[in-house]
């Protein structure tokens, strides 16, 4: 198996591109709130909906916005982590 910096490189790993699996509730929430987006969306004049589903694309924009954050963070913590793993606090050596 190739090192996971050369497959995350190559593009092999795509963390951004990987949904939720195996939570069924998640799946749960994912299948409801579908079903009352539609419901609701149906109830709305066509330029309301519009201005609707503008709101949602800019919502989602953030949502992306966060979890790239989020990624990063727990990328640099995880980093942290190791590095006082093998040197101690601070690189201080064991």
């Amino acid at each position: 198996m190739e090192p996971i910096l050369s497959r995350l490189y190559a593009g092999e790993i795509v963390p951004a591109e990987h949904a939720v699996e195996g939570n069924p509730r998640y799946e749960e929430l994912c299948g409801i709130s579908l079903r009352e987006m539609d419901a609701f969306t149906k109830k709305l004049d066509e330029e309301t909906r519009q201005e609707f589903d503008k709101l949602m694309e800019h919502y989602l924009e953030l949502t992306y916005i966060e979890k790239t954050q989020t990624f990063g963070d727990g990328f640099r913590l995880g980093a942290g982590i190791m590095c006082e793993v093998f040197w101690g606090p601070a690189g201080q050596g064991m």
